[in-house]
């Protein structure tokens, strides 16, 4: 009946836990939660609990930018032509709409429209990065100053050419860089040598944030202005699951108040597509519901729509926008549901014992492939890349996005293939990646021996994390208040999933033909509980038997009530 490993959390001594439960005046049940998020005292508890934009880190601590600050400072007194560069994805677009649109507020009215302009590449015909077509639009325009964000670490071909041409560079990214730096005029980037920026995992618009209020700071600029675009940042550290801690965890916590008092015009017009808009918007619904819209439009066509539905200033203007990128995501949907039924087939034949899918069809949608390998890892639980044809001027090649499991490493896997690519780029979990179509099979063989000689067998069963085993006894409604107040959650501060032992399940009920609703008794304490996705397990539930599951403490209504909910993760019977 398990389908899952358990892992679970170290427990914090039984001292620390009576230390801050007395400090705090909290049960032992969230101090343990506490303790494991690095709360430990009155003042870090305070700190945690009540998060203020004055415990954000000065933004002169990272490593390039008073260099960048004085550079746009000339740019703006010189009457230069700027160019805000950014990806296709949520964090890029918004990353671009966050500077443009301040740049536009400060600066735009100084001059005409054109000293302040926007490129997004199409991922279609140019991929990702700094492409020779933004390259060249940048010559044309006369541009002498290109920020670009959430790529350009690895640039370094591209930006030494754009300064051959006059043009500088400020790059604003968060991605790994290589031992050699691109010769940009300034690098913006927590992960890069020498700098002693104390976060290093901010996401490319919250450098693009932290850049901008260092700005203000040195220009006298009231941060009101800044504060605005609160929204685009938690936008963009929820859909692009940066650990939400530290200064993630700071601006996601401002940015989604601004969002549910008063958000900017684009997002509300988005909100308002969402089934049951109206109730707390929290991280889960950004990463759910808000963007996948945002991406829709660059997975299709270009990522235009979103920025100018991110930057549009009446609700008519948003509002009809949001339903043409809502179009864009139904066309998406349709697009991808055909391109699972072909990969499934092809999985169908693949050979069970290889620890990794890649999977090449040079008809598969190029928008569409990292959507796909996510949910080849779903299926599957394997490191897996998917890759689809693209021509360039030197040959036919097959790009696309690898996506990997729980605590696995597959940038390094990747990059230990890399003289089979032609470009490759991100992080622990995600990467994207060219290669000549010729050198597909052998990737496909390096990949796997390259995941085979790394992977233990037992990370290829997927990990539920356990913060801590308790008894059902110990549910109330203040425990799970206090758990609430520990948002927003995201990575590195995931919503605390808990172990109850040998307890009774009985009443259950198929939902939808998909998810298992039933009760749980464990002593005198019965609770509801729905099993997502578990709808299988019907028949193996018996009264007569005892379990121990795995779950979450959730709020459910019921005609206007509410009441706590277990939402079981997995279940054990003994």
């Amino acid at each position: 009946m398990q389908t899952k490993r358990w892992l679970f959390e170290k427990l914090p001594s039984n001292e620390q836990i009576r230390f801050l439960s007395e400090k705090i005046n909290v049960s032992q049940v969230p101090a343990t939660l506490l303790l494991q998020r690095g709360v430990t005292d009155f003042e870090s508890a305070k700190a945690f609990f009540r998060p203020s934009l004055s415990h954000l880190h000065s933004p002169f601590l990272m490593k390039g930018m008073d260099t960048a600050i004085n550079r746009l400072k000339e740019a703006i007194q010189n009457e230069e032509k700027i160019l805000v560069y950014g990806d296709y994805d949520v964090d890029g677009i918004t990353s671009v709409a966050i500077i443009y649109g301040f740049l536009k507020k400060i600066y735009g009215n100084l001059t005409n429209e054109k000293n302040v302009q926007a490129y997004i590449p199409n991922r279609n015909t140019e991929g990702y990065g700094i492409t020779k077509e933004g390259l060249a639009f940048a010559k044309s325009e006369d541009i002498s100053l290109i920020i670009c964000l959430d790529c350009g670490v690895k640039a370094n071909e591209q930006i030494q050419q754009a300064k051959d041409w006059g043009i500088d560079f400020i790059v604003c990214d968060h991605h790994l860089p290589d031992e050699e730096l691109p010769a940009s005029f300034a690098m913006l980037n927590p992960k890069q040598k020498g700098c002693n920026y104390p976060f290093k995992d901010l996401s490319a618009c919250a450098i693009g944030y932290k850049f901008l209020q260092g700005f203000c700071f040195r220009t006298g600029t009231s941060e009101r202005n800044l504060h605005y675009y609160l929204d685009l940042v938690s936008l963009s550290i929820a859909a692009d699951l940066v650990p939400m801690r530290g200064e993630n965890r700071i601006l996601s916590y401002f940015g989604l108040e601004k969002i549910n008092i008063d958000p900017l015009p684009g997002v509300k017009a988005l909100l308002n597509l969402i089934k049951g808009y109206g109730r707390t918007i929290t991280v889960r619904d950004i990463v759910f519901s808000v963007a996948p819209r945002l991406n829709a439009a660059g997975r299709i066509t270009d990522a235009y729509d979103s920025l100018h539905l991110l930057l549009a200033s009446s609700e008519k203007e948003a509002n009809q926008l949001a339903r043409t990128l809502n179009q864009k995501n139904d066309l998406r949907r349709d697009m991808e549901r055909k391109m699972m039924i072909e990969i499934d087939e092809i999985l169908k034949k693949s050979v069970p014992t290889r620890k990794t899918n890649v999977l090449f069809n040079k008809n598969w949608h190029k928008g569409l492939v990292g959507i796909a390998a996510a949910k080849c890892v779903e299926k599957t639980y394997r490191p897996t890349v998917v890759l689809t044809h693209s021509e360039s001027e030197n040959g036919d090649l097959a790009v696309g996005s690898a996506r990997s499991i729980s605590d696995f490493d597959i940038y390094k896997a990747v990059e230990s293939c890399s003289d089979l690519l032609t470009q490759f780029g991100g992080h622990k979990f995600a990467s994207g990646m060219s290669m000549p179509i010729e050198n597909v099979e052998k990737f496909q063989e390096r990949f796997e021996d390259a995941v085979t000689d790394t992977l233990e067998k037992e990370q290829l069963v997927p990990p539920v994390r356990v913060d801590m085993e308790i008894d059902l006894s110990q549910i109330n409604q203040k425990m799970f208040d206090i758990i609430k107040q520990m948002s927003p959650f995201g990575p590195q501060n995931m919503r605390p999933v808990f172990v109850a032992r040998n307890v009774e399940l009985f009443s259950p009920k198929i939902i939808k033909d998909l998810h298992l609703k039933l009760q749980v008794r464990q002593g005198i304490s019965i609770f509801s509980a729905i099993s997502f996705g578990k709808a299988h397990f019907f028949n193996q539930i018996s009264n007569t038997s005892r379990y121990d599951i795995a779950f979450l403490i959730t709020e459910n209504t019921f005609r206007n009530k509410q009441y706590l909910q277990l939402e079981i993760r997995d279940i054990i019977k003994l």
